[in-house]
């Protein structure tokens, strides 16, 4: 019903100003002012020039488009630029649920994936960082070009030369913000691989179906050249020169698991392994596309950043969203399943199924609520996001995460108690 679906959404919309409106008065921080600096000495036009000619090696220049307006209207005040974010931020849910529906998910499970990416305190740097606007411009042009993508091809056409050119722009688009999007041309032959395999693969479908990857990959490579070879080259500095080794690899995966997965810390080689094993057998064990897609584009949007040093956090900002749709669907999946077996218990039977299937996310979420309430808790995550470590900081975040799993219990077990209780 339609006023469920807005009820849904007035919800996330709560949920993420709750926990996020603080960033507001955050301040800025060292990297604000080099990114205020360069973009101010380059001017509006060469930034619009380096928009439009990747090959001139700007460094970025979409985010110059944001500081210079806000820079001259406002001044060093930075409320208008964490304003100006965490709209960016509220708009790409909206992107999270159509990205989770083109995936042929169903509202409930869409409308979850948009509610896991409101918030995540593994991520925290988004919502109180302004130097990660890049991470949040190149999410919604990332989504923006894949979504109009996956739009034409639901409808069983082709792109035609306009609709084409508004998915390069955008894409061109998501390059100019950060180099996360260099994934697209793969992550769009996934997507027709998985969703509109033909019944005959040839070098023709290139020029058919597989001709809007194909021009993504010719721009990647005008871009790359840029990155090399440009007024700005990105290569020829060693914070952003890569470096393919196994041990580079492994490094990025455990940060990247203890941010997204709150282990803070604990991950090591096996913990990655097992992950990975786990997250394909959970992907390809059934025929269903989603899972599947979804596995393909949590593995590769993070390559960018697996051959460099020292990323992770709210630069995951991409790849969750994938881990996102994914987790909504594998807890609707469980949900699901034990609300169908704990319906044909006799202690269950009169609650029926769809109580006892909303009591477990239900459940599950309360006790994220209150956990995440915690004030301690918020001040610790706000003093991670901007910088300032403590050392008993990690110890605290051990213990609030045990403290976590002492009280979903009984929350869980209130929730099943409640929803014995709704046809009385």
């Amino acid at each position: 019903m339609p006023w469920r679906k807005a009820a849904f959404a007035g919800f996330i919309l709560a949920y993420f100003l709750y926990f996020n409106w603080e960033g507001l008065f955050a301040h800025f921080g060292a990297d604000d002012m080099m990114n205020m600096s360069k973009y101010w000495r380059l001017g509006p036009g060469t930034l619009v020039l380096d928009c439009l000619l990747p090959w001139r090696g700007g460094y970025r220049p979409m985010a110059g488009l944001y500081y210079l307006p806000l820079l001259g209207v406002f001044g060093l005040n930075p409320v208008p630029f964490h304003a100006v974010q965490l709209v960016l931020l509220a708009g790409n849910l909206y992107l999270v649920y159509r990205f989770a529906r083109r995936l042929v998910t169903t509202e409930l499970q869409a409308g979850l994936a948009a509610l896991i990416v409101a918030y995540h305190s593994g991520l925290s740097n988004l919502y109180y960082d302004t130097a990660f606007i890049y991470d949040v411009l190149c999410f919604t042009f990332y989504m923006g070009a894949f979504l109009c993508y996956a739009r034409i091809r639901a409808q069983g056409r082709l792109a035609g030369a306009a609709e084409t050119a508004l998915v390069l722009g955008l894409y061109l688009c998501a390059l100019n913000s950060k180099e996360m999007a260099l994934t697209m041309p793969i992550v769009l032959l996934a997507y027709e691989m998985i969703c509109h395999a033909p019944p005959v693969w040839s070098v023709r479908w290139l020029t058919g179906p597989g001709r809007v990857a194909v021009f993504c990959a010719v721009f990647n490579l005008v871009y790359l050249y840029g990155k090399a070879f440009g007024r700005d080259a990105m290569i020829a500095s060693a914070s952003y020169r890569p470096e393919l080794s196994l041990h580079r690899i492994f490094a990025f995966e455990k940060a990247s698991m203890d941010s997204l997965l709150l282990a803070w810390q604990t991950f090591n080689w096996r913990g990655v392994v097992f992950a990975w094993l786990l997250l394909a057998y959970v992907a390809w064990r059934r025929p269903r596309p989603v899972l599947r897609f979804c596995w393909i584009f949590l593995m590769v949007t993070p390559l960018p950043l697996a051959l460099l040093e020292g990323r992770g956090a709210a630069c995951l900002y991409i790849p969750f969203a994938g881990w996102a749709v994914l987790a909504a669907i594998v807890l609707t999946d469980l949900a699901s399943a034990a609300a169908r077996f704990l319906a044909s218990e006799p202690g269950f039977r009169r609650a029926g199924f769809t109580p006892l299937f909303a009591a477990i996310p239900v459940g599950m979420f309360l006790s994220n609520c209150i956990l995440w309430c915690i004030p301690p808790y918020r001040r610790a995550s706000q003093r991670e996001a901007e910088g300032v470590w403590h050392a008993s900081f990690a110890d605290a975040q051990k213990d609030l995460s045990l403290l976590a799993l002492c009280m979903g219990l009984p929350v869980l077990i209130a929730s099943f108690v409640a929803a014995l209780f709704v046809h009385v």
